[in-house]
């Protein structure tokens, strides 16, 4: 087999890029003769914000890549997210790629970030025979594929690579492929992030410059001392749609409540990065209220530069992949609040934020742990990601029903305020599950004959059953309805 000299690496956040830097330097990922970083700005409205490597952080993992491209100017017009290569145009496409990049005729290794959707997944489709290593950037590894992949992708992924956030729980992205995780070591992560954080401090644009808004007042001193302060973590959700700006507004002012109730006086506000500023200076008023006073970090920043330049006592937020880096790689004491509202608004329920949303209200939420035990965890997680997509992991089955008919009062099972938190009833009822509504037997019948028209008729008899019915059917159309709203009703 010809060797890889190639190695074409995609990333959409400092995160990420730190996180690839990290493995090469651990071992955990190869490192070829050429290296090329294809950046993909993801934002909704990419034209109006800079990418990561705009930021001086960027500067101390530049060096390490043969070649930089903006993968935006690369598919100009369109937007990363939305374009996708014709079938037909794919090689095309690679032979451009390739004398652009300088790649070679040779094999090469793509490096990225979800194979499921671009625009990671148009590169894998161009470079159609390249070896594909998949890293993930946060708690998502411990979620499902966000789609099925064809054997042309998920038989090409040879491994997940991933920070160990939830240690001693398997990923189960992929699993379906039997892709084996491959743990980036936390101490090659941490160096890799002080010396983004030494770099920024050489350029002048040091983390420890607070920017307190106040009257238009910037403020650039320096850090709390390690340990004085609570470091919140701004959210990105109502800018998504997932709860409105009032709401959002709220969550962050619960967040700094919660840090002047466990007696921190300073709160370093740390914004998400993609989030607009406004809001900050009734967070401001409202932290006076409670007696803390508050300032703002810089909101290109990563948070574990601050983990590593003066750890905060307590981190808070409602999810975020920072709060697991916090605890797992820092060691730093984590809290979650407003965790219960997401998981509520979180639609449909095979979203991907979900399983990340369920880890951290099992572990931070408001409720307390729910386990210590790494075994019912990767149960929970598991059986949340079943639920989430039962086509592609089957094999779950069994343990999700393990996990919700565990119903005793030892650690680890489930009570009926989780249970309902954690998962949909209407989506225990549709798979059958323990905790859902008893389904009539003809609905079953129903189900279990439609299913196998899906699968071995194409839908035949559907279409057969709705020409027969569509002039007199409306008896039997009420009646499946009546059906429908008795499993529906109640979620």
């Amino acid at each position: 087999m010809t060797e890889v000299s190639c190695q074409v690496v995609t990333a959409s956040t400092l995160f990420g890029a730190a996180t690839v830097a990290a493995a090469w330097d651990s071992g955990a990922l190869p490192r070829r003769e050429r290296t090329v970083l294809v950046v993909q700005h993801n934002v909704t409205v990419p034209e109006a914000s800079d990418d990561f490597t705009h930021g001086p952080a960027f500067a101390a993992l530049a060096d390490r890549f043969d070649a930089v491209v903006a993968w935006n100017d690369v598919v100009a017009p369109y937007h990363p997210k939305e374009w996708s290569p014709r079938d037909d145009d794919a090689p095309l496409w690679e032979r451009l790629l390739r004398v652009r990049w300088e790649l070679g005729d040779g094999p090469l290794e793509l490096v990225g970030e979800s194979v499921a959707t671009s625009p990671t997944a148009a590169l894998t489709r161009i470079f159609g025979s390249a070896a594909v290593t998949v890293y993930a950037d946060g708690l998502m590894v411990y979620g499902p594929t966000r789609f099925p992949l064809d054997h042309a992708t998920g038989g090409r992924v040879d491994r997940v690579l991933h920070l160990d956030l939830l240690p001693g729980v398997r990923p189960t992205l992929l699993a379906e492929w039997d892709v084996p995780g491959v743990v980036v070591p936390a101490e090659s992560f941490r160096k890799i992030v002080g010396s983004l954080t030494e770099h920024a401090l050489a350029c002048g644009d040091a983390p420890s410059t607070l920017c307190q808004e106040r009257a238009g007042v910037r403020l650039a001193d320096h850090l709390p001392a390690a340990g004085d302060y609570a470091l919140v973590l701004g959210q990105y959700m109502a800018a998504i749609g997932l709860i409105s700006e009032a709401e959002e507004s709220a969550l962050h002012r619960r967040m700094v409540s919660l840090a002047a109730e466990r007696g921190y006086r300073t709160v370093l506000l740390k914004p998400h990065p993609s989030a607009p500023r406004q809001g900050t200076e009734e967070l401001v008023a409202h932290a006076r209220t409670v007696g803390v006073d508050l300032e703002v970090a810089p909101a290109a920043v990563l948070a574990e530069s601050l983990y590593g330049e003066s750890a905060p006592g307590l981190v808070v937020s409602c999810f975020s992949t920072a709060l697991a880096t916090a605890r797992s790689v820092y060691d730093i004491e984590v809290a979650a609040v407003g965790t219960d509202l997401l998981l509520d608004r979180l639609e449909p329920y095979p979203n991907s934020n979900r399983v990340p949303a369920v880890v951290v209200d099992a572990l931070w939420g408001p409720d307390g742990p729910w386990t210590t035990d790494p075994g019912r965890l990767e149960l929970l997680v598991r059986g949340v990601s079943y639920c989430q997509q039962p086509a592609l992991l089957g094999d779950l089955r069994e343990q999700t029903v393990e996990l919700l008919t565990a119903r005793d009062a030892q650690e680890g099972t489930l009570d009926d305020a989780r249970l309902r938190r954690w998962f949909r009833r209407r989506r225990l009822t549709t798979l059958g599950l323990p905790g859902g509504l008893p389904v009539p037997r003809t609905t079953r019948l129903l189900r279990w004959a439609d299913s196998l028209d899906r699968r071995l008729l194409g839908g035949r008899l559907r279409r057969l059953a709705r020409r027969r019915f569509a002039g007199g059917g409306d008896d039997l159309r009420a009646a499946l309805g009546a059906a429908r709203t008795q499993v529906d009703g109640d979620d």
